[in-house]
């Protein structure tokens, strides 16, 4: 029996020592950028003849070059994002140096004055070219309101002595962003 309960263990040692094979698949890191309290969830895309930059990468803006842009602009748009009740959303800039800008964003209700999701950011701002007729809120810390996923930022632009805002937090009709006039008031 010996001879028989011998030669059987090897044989069965032989099938519980052969290599198992797994398959393995690697999932690619994604990264998540925090500054301050804004955090950037996906990279901005540069859109046409526009090169994507970083904010460390604007150069500051001046105190003369500045004076052109330093007042207070208010915005008056329809909510596209929201439910098509006629919700207006409201912006309004406070801008009163290169490095002292606040942006707050809220909706109103038709007939009701009460400020819905409402937003706070302070921040400060970049310089978008030579000529002085751009420039980029560069956030820093939200004061009130919840971090979104959704860019702070905002780009400020003056043609012709009109002034224009674009801003993922200002949807446009089909969810894109576009420049929108804003006006400034002091």
């Amino acid at each position: 029996m010996k001879k028989i309960v011998f030669p059987v263990l090897i044989f069965m040692m032989g099938f519980s020592c052969k290599e198992k094979k797994e398959k393995i698949t690697e999932t690619p890191k994604v990264e998540t950028k925090i500054a301050d309290s804004a955090q950037t969830i996906e990279p901005e895309e540069a859109t046409e003849g526009e090169i994507r930059k970083e904010d460390t990468d604007y150069e500051a803006v001046n105190k003369k070059d500045f004076a052109k842009w330093k007042g207070e602009y208010h915005l008056d748009y329809l909510d596209y994002a929201g439910e098509n009740d006629g919700t207006k959303l409201k912006a309004k800039l406070v801008l009163d140096g290169p490095e002292d800008g606040h942006f707050y964003l809220w909706c109103e209700k038709p007939n009701d004055t009460t400020k819905l999701v409402m937003q706070h950011v302070y921040g400060s701002f970049g310089k978008m070219n030579n000529e002085n007729t751009a420039v980029k809120f560069l956030p820093e810390i939200i004061i009130e309101g919840e971090n979104t996923g959704i860019d702070l930022d905002f780009f400020l632009y003056n043609k012709n002595n009109t002034f224009y805002i674009k801003s993922d937090m200002i949807p446009s009709e089909g969810g894109a962003t576009k420049e929108l006039p804003i006006q400034k008031i002091k």
